[in-house]
């Protein structure tokens, strides 16, 4: 009994709130509070200081859901910071099915430094905006930890931003005029502008950086006035704000408002947009977000129902313009790219489903346009994009998703829809903008590396299958996806070399703003994109045999299809919604 006693009291000496706490884990903010941070390692072995779940906005509920964010109180003493904060409220639809997950009180970054850089001069900053279509994610070390970016001497900053109905619903009127969660990222800006400097971060050598709608956040910002001036370089992977899902109709945004009103049982009617909100805000939040699968069409898609719009001008807005008529931020720096298969995000996820593979088969031309975004228009329209789609990638082929030509058309035409035209409606928007742009500042790339694991083997759940590159692949190179989400892959001496040259290569565009300053032998030197046909980097290797070399520069991005949905964008921008379709 004496012996437990003295072990009891031995353990308990060690509990956090006794344990010493060096003085590099604490930090100072510039309104005086501080944090206590915790010590990680880099995948090379460096010391990393990490301060995880910091409050950066005041919890958005209450009064506040469906607001701008408000800055955090400042507070007295030292916080501890040693743990992710909460997840934003929201189903993982891609991942996880039916389960919702997180919490309104949301609103938290991590900061990880480097222990002890090389260089004693101020540090570039990396901030990372998540995918997961504006509706899921997380900018937590759960996903997106610093174990390879902080081999570099780099400050990466990530955090949380309100999604779904929270984060974007818009009544198209100052009640509630939307686009919140881009006015979190904002706020994690200035955020980092006011205190990443107490870090040993450069607040002059900032650089956003996002894959998917994280991409679309990327270079919406370097157009918003909210985000001008706190950032300096960009990086957009997958995604931009001129993809066909990126932008919602105001028209769509208030019909949905509308319908969760009426299902929440709150006044519905547009002349009543302030009791609507008022009501709405007076729900639980779990309650609302209950009906996250009201708004799907056909299975997950459209697979945004609550986006950003053109928002009602207001004091605060971080859009209130035509993206396409903004004649600004071809001055900043920029990466941008997909990877060679981005379609099997979709392809992938349907094979699992016997229903969905009849589906494609016997509905085809009801499921398309819901499934690339052309639902809202008029019937005529719908079934002249359906044909002309249906003719250049499919036709005459059986539609049947486990016939390997049918599959690989079929994911040729999402990756198309959703993110190779993106990319390329942004190249064009930026050469409009200033015709040196292309030839000075801007880097494209495809990455086309197959690693040991693949988010296509989540989506399809065949974790032997090898279907291609899939959307989000790119991530697993700069983030410790595999130690935390792939549990029977092993990185193989490629998967190894590849991450190295993606890390430093993006490293070097945060400091530099040129992914390669200077001559290397591993790597080649990466050209500007230029104009059509684009030069583009290869990240990864030809299936062709004889071409071995792992990253190399080509000209030609996918030039037939690229322009094969110039002409499908054009057509689309040259109509508007139809009501009709909407209700």
């Amino acid at each position: 009994m004496k012996f437990s006693i003295l072990v009891a009291l031995f353990l308990s000496s060690f509990s956090v709130n006794e344990t010493k706490v060096s003085d590099s884990l604490r930090v100072t903010l510039s309104h005086g509070g501080g944090l206590i941070g915790r010590y990680l390692s880099s995948q090379s072995g460096r010391g990393i200081r990490a301060f995880m779940g910091v409050p950066y906005a005041e919890p958005p509920i209450g009064s506040l859901r469906f607001s701008h964010p408000v800055p955090k109180k400042p507070w007295a003493g030292f916080l501890r910071a040693n743990q992710d904060g909460d997840q934003c409220l929201q189903y993982d639809y891609l991942y996880k099915g039916n389960e919702s997950i997180g919490s309104e009180d949301c609103l938290y970054l991590n900061v990880y430094v480097p222990q002890t850089p090389e260089s004693n001069n101020p540090l570039p900053v990396m901030v990372f905006f998540h995918g997961g279509g504006f509706q899921s994610g997380t900018g937590g070390k759960v996903f997106y930890g610093p174990d390879y970016l902080l081999d570099e001497d780099v400050i990466l900053v990530s955090g949380n931003y309100r999604l779904g109905v929270f984060g974007f619903l818009s009544t198209n009127t100052l009640d509630s005029p939307g686009n919140y969660g881009l006015k979190d990222q904002s706020l994690i800006l200035k955020w980092v502008q006011e205190n990443i400097g107490f870090f040993g971060g450069d607040k002059n050598s900032v650089t956003i950086f996002g894959q998917s709608v994280g991409g679309a956040c990327v270079t919406y910002h370097t157009v918003s006035p909210l985000s001008r001036g706190l950032f300096q370089r960009a990086i957009a992977q997958s995604g931009t704000h001129l993809g066909i899902w990126s932008l919602q109709d105001a028209r769509v945004a208030v019909n949905n408002a509308r319908q969760l009103a009426e299902v929440m049982d709150c006044p519905s009617e547009e002349s009543n947009s302030r009791e609507m909100v008022e009501c709405l805000r007076r729900k639980s939040a779990e309650e609302i977000n209950s009906h996250f699968f009201d708004f799907f069409l056909w299975d997950i898609y459209p697979t945004i129902s609550w986006g950003p719009v053109i928002e009602p001008p207001n004091e605060g807005a971080f859009l209130n313009e035509e993206p396409r008529d903004i004649s600004r931020g071809h001055e900043i720096p920029l990466m941008l790219g997909v990877v060679s298969d981005e379609g099997l995000m979709i392809s992938t996820s349907i094979l699992h489903s016997s229903e969905l593979i009849e589906d494609v088969k016997t509905e085809w031309v009801r499921i398309l346009p819901p499934v690339l975004w052309y639902n809202y228009y008029s019937k005529e329209l719908q079934e002249q994009l359906t044909n002309m789609i249906t003719e250049f990638y499919v036709n005459g082929l059986n539609k049947d998703m486990n016939d390997p030509i049918f599959f690989q058309r079929f994911t040729e035409a999402m990756s198309d829809g959703y993110f190779t035209s993106a990319v390329d409606q942004f190249l064009q928007y930026r050469q409009q903008l200033a015709t040196d742009s292309l030839n000075s500042n801007t880097y494209l790339y495809i990455f086309n590396h197959r690693g040991d694991s693949s988010f296509s083997e989540q989506l399809q759940q065949n974790p032997d299958a090898d279907y291609g590159v899939c959307h989000s692949d790119d991530v697993i190179a700069l983030f410790p996806v595999m130690k935390e989400h792939f549990f029977h892959g092993v990185p193989t001496e490629e998967d190894d070399s590849i991450r190295k040259a993606m890390v430093s290569m993006w490293v070097n565009f945060a400091r530099y703003g040129n992914p390669t300053p200077t001559e290397n032998v591993d790597l080649p030197r990466w050209d500007t994109v230029g104009s059509f046909p684009y030069n583009y980097l290869r990240i990864g290797r030809f299936n062709q045999p004889g071409n071995v070399s792992r990253i190399s520069m080509e000209k030609g991005f996918y030039d037939d299809r690229v322009l094969f949905w110039r002409n499908i964008i054009s057509m689309l921008n040259e109509n508007t919604v139809d009501i009709d379709k909407i209700n």
